[in-house]
């Protein structure tokens, strides 16, 4: 069976848990640009007239649309939180309907390409801790980078080969086993990218509207994604502001998942639902008409500094 679309058991709860997100929003965003006002990169250092003029009206500013908005948001966070007790742990988009399967494997021999990438898509304020901004910006980027490649590798076009490396992994155990004076890894950095990527797991795709354009961008491609992994609200005794982060792309239909909440966290990682996310996916079929499935793990491990 199938997994469904909607992370609730009824069309109305999640009409109510949407309605919730919306109120939220306002005052969601007002701290996310009070952040942004105070938090600068390190090329945004250079610019000191800017950053005076960001702090005495940016400051101000955003911190009174956030007390004006605060209400409303408040409102919605009754409603908000209880609601993830009742949700299930993940999304799940499923554009299948508009897309070419890829090629299915009928033997039990076969081969899987991979992409990882932590991507860091925090709301915008909070990525300038790491010295990053432009959060939607970057998402749109990334989204449209990894749609073009892929898609030139789509099932609805001729199968591409292997996109060449630099040195392989071989190359360079052969080199290390037959050089022993030198104390460098023998190695380039490759701009060839994986092209007939069958799955794509992202971490730290936190912001919701960071993810939204990231499946938009890859659903031509990647019509199976799994987003929204995690429950938020309270937790114990503390609160969880932001899901697990994990997200993922897949081409081939899943027909179970899991999200296994790490019970411990400590420091900034306890504001997070951080844990293991199990999805058992269909990547065949036998002669006989029996599905081949595969199982797939992702996770995120950030230890802070103790």
């Amino acid at each position: 069976m199938p997994l469904s679309e909607s992370p609730f058991p009824n069309p109305f709860l999640g009409f109510i848990f949407s309605l919730s997100k919306v109120l939220l929003f306002p005052s969601y965003w007002f701290v996310d640009r009070l952040l942004s006002s105070v938090v600068v990169t390190s090329v945004e250092r250079s610019c000191c007239p800017l950053r005076l003029l960001r702090l005495l009206v940016g400051v101000p500013v955003f911190l009174l649309l956030f007390l004006i908005s605060l209400p409303i948001g408040i409102f919605g966070l009754l409603f908000w939180a209880p609601l993830h007790h009742i949700r299930r742990p993940f999304c799940y988009q499923n554009r299948s309907q508009t897309h070419t399967p890829p090629e299915k494997i009928t033997e039990s021999k076969g081969s899987f390409v991979f992409i990882s990438a932590n991507l860091c898509l925090l709301p915008d304020g909070l990525a300038r801790f790491s010295n990053l901004r432009h959060t939607q910006h970057r998402a749109a980027t990334i989204g449209g980078l990894l749609d073009a490649v892929q898609s030139s590798c789509s099932p609805q076009t001729v199968k591409c080969a292997d996109s060449p490396s630099v040195v392989s992994t071989n190359e360079i155990i052969t080199r290390i086993e037959t050089d022993k004076e030198k104390t460098e890894l023998p190695g380039e950095i490759s701009l060839v990218f994986p092209k007939d990527a069958d799955f794509i797991c992202l971490q730290e795709a936190f912001d919701g509207r960071a993810s939204s354009s990231l499946r938009r961008s890859l659903a031509p491609s990647f019509p199976h994604i799994i987003y929204d992994v995690g429950p938020s609200g309270p937790y114990k005794c503390g609160f969880r502001f932001f899901n697990s982060g994990l997200f993922l792309a897949s081409r081939h239909p899943p027909l179970a998942a899991k999200f296994y909440c790490y019970p411990n966290a400590r420091g900034e990682d306890s504001l997070a639902a951080k844990g293991l996310l199990c999805v058992k996916v269909q990547v065949g079929m036998t002669q006989e008409q029996e599905r081949i499935v595969g199982y797939i793990n992702c996770t995120h491990l950030h230890a802070p500094e103790g």
